[in-house]
């Protein structure tokens, strides 16, 4: 282990200093990975990269509608409707 040197020094004390340099450049290179390795996707992961497009895409369409109904509560032409909505929210199960 050349890579582990006492120090000299006047004093009582003595160090030992590590050159990891010098131990880095004595170890093999790293192997390349073997055919057995792998990476990718589940199919679970692109499920849930295509969803999250979709609600990417959506939200665009979200702020479009948000934006017309503010203008049409604003100028006092949004009636709703109380039995539609009802039937919605029981339709939904919400």
């Amino acid at each position: 282990m050349s890579e582990v040197r006492k120090t000299s020094s006047s004093s009582a004390t003595r160090g030992v200093v590590y050159d990891l340099a010098q131990a880095r450049a004595r170890q093999p290179a790293a192997e390349a990975p073997t055919p057995a390795d792998s990476a990718g996707f589940s199919d679970r992961a692109r499920e849930l990269a295509r969803a999250n497009a979709a609600v990417r895409e959506a939200a665009d369409l979200r702020e479009e509608r948000i934006r017309a109904l503010r203008a049409r509560i604003a100028d006092g032409t949004y009636r709703p409707d109380a039995r539609e909505i009802a039937h919605r929210i029981v339709e939904e199960g919400l």
